[in-house]
Order: structure tokens, then sequence, then C-alpha cells
């Protein structure tokens, strides 16, 4: 996927920087066994990535993420490190956008393989169970047919593509954090902990679909429709 970056390109980088920047800022949840807060930048991932692709996407959530951890010190709750799974959320929900989900479940699978790796993950087994739905799905046809949707020359909403590719990404999100915080955070993420959470992060992660949905559709559309997005057909090549 090469891409030569235009001036639009990079303004809208620029302007989506900013925004995951702004999100990082806005508390979602709070964290369990650590000390800390999940802000708006979940959404923000894979709210970037739709819109903008994979690699422009992730690259404004990566630019934007970095600015999120000086301004919110509490949201970063892997140090620096934390820029990192919005930013992989941000390349998953382009990835299926751009009909490559099987990057989304690559990234995913080998998450998973870090977190099992760790002897409390694998006491955790069924702790990532929403991941492994979401990487089948990255992997199968259902991604393949939700990336389609967004390559209608009919200016739609596709609810179905940016549904699946906001699912892939949040969970891509939660997992690449899931595997960086159980070792970052060893031994004090104990498997007791780990289970206990197997009961938050679902509910966390359907609020930031729905958000994403919510957001995404009628934003994707309006920029479409203003031909903001033509640009984007280049993470084809």
């Amino acid at each position: 996927m090469s891409v030569k970056l235009s001036t639009v390109d990079i303004a809208l980088m620029a302007v989506f920087a900013a925004l995951q920047a702004v999100l990082s800022l806005i508390p979602l949840s709070f964290t369990i066994g650590v000390s800390g807060e999940i802000t708006l930048g979940v959404v923000g991932g894979a709210l970037i990535g739709i819109l903008l692709g994979p690699i422009i996407g992730g690259s404004a959530v990566l630019i934007g993420s970095l600015i999120g951890v000086f301004l919110n010190p509490a949201g970063a709750i892997f140090g620096v490190f934390t820029i990192f799974p919005p930013f992989f959320g941000a390349v998953g929900a382009g990835c299926v956008k751009i009909k490559r989900g099987y990057i989304a479940g690559a990234i995913i699978l080998v998450s998973l393989l870090i977190f099992y790796a760790h002897p409390f993950g694998r006491e955790a087994i069924i702790y990532p169970w929403l991941h492994i739905i979401a990487m089948v799905i990255a992997f199968s046809p259902l991604a393949q047919k939700a990336g389609s949707t967004f390559s209608s020359p009919q200016l739609v909403k596709p609810i179905f593509g940016i549904t699946v590719a906001s699912f892939v990404g949040v969970l891509t999100d939660h997992i690449t954090g899931s595997a960086l915080g159980i070792w970052y955070f060893s031994p004090f993420l104990t498997p007791d902990i780990w289970y206990g959470i197997m009961f938050v992060y679902p509910v966390e992660r359907l609020v930031a679909l729905i958000i994403t949905v919510i957001i995404a559709a009628p934003l994707y559309s309006s920029l479409r429709r203003a031909r903001l997005l033509d640009f984007l057909r280049k993470d084809l090549k």
C-alpha cells in the first residue's frame, strides 16, 4: 500500500490528529487493577481508520494519541506505549474498509499469541472470547463484503460496512491493549482481574461501537459528497 501524500492528505491528517488528541482527553470508562482511565480515544481509532483508511488514518491516530499522552497523563495507562492500541484500532478498521480485513485479523492473532504467552494469559484463557470473534470476522468473507460497501458508486451511508469495520477496529484496539497490559503490569494483573474485566469490556466496547457508528455514518457520507475522500482510493494500490 504505497501512498504519495498530497496537500489534502496532510491537511486531513492534521485535522483528524487534532480530533484524536481531543478525544484522548475525554474519559469513557475506568480501568480495573491499575490506576488511570480509558478515554474516547478508543472511538477515535476506529472512526478515523474508517474515514481515512489504514495508512493516513493510522498516522493521524498515532500523532493525535501521542499528543494526548502529554495532554492527559491519566489516560496514558501504558505511558508512551498508550499510542499503539488506538493506532492498531485505526489500522484494523481501515483495512476492513479497503477489503484487506485479513491484515486486521493478523494483528488480532499476533496480539492473542502475545497475551497467551504470559502465564496469566493462559490461566485466563476465556478472557479474549470477543476478540476471537472479531478475528474470525476479519478473516472471513463478511469483512470483504463489508469493505465492498465503501466502494459503491452511490453516495450512501454504508451502515453495514461501518458497523463491521468499527467492531473489528475497537476490538483490535482492545486486544492490543490487553496484550500490552498483561506484560506491562506484570505480575499485578492476575487471572482473577482478567476474568473480572471479561464482564466489563464487552459493554465498554459496545458503547464505543455505537458511538463510532453514529458519528462515522453521517460524517463519511458528508465527506464523500464533498469529494474529500476521493484520494483515499490510493490505499487500494
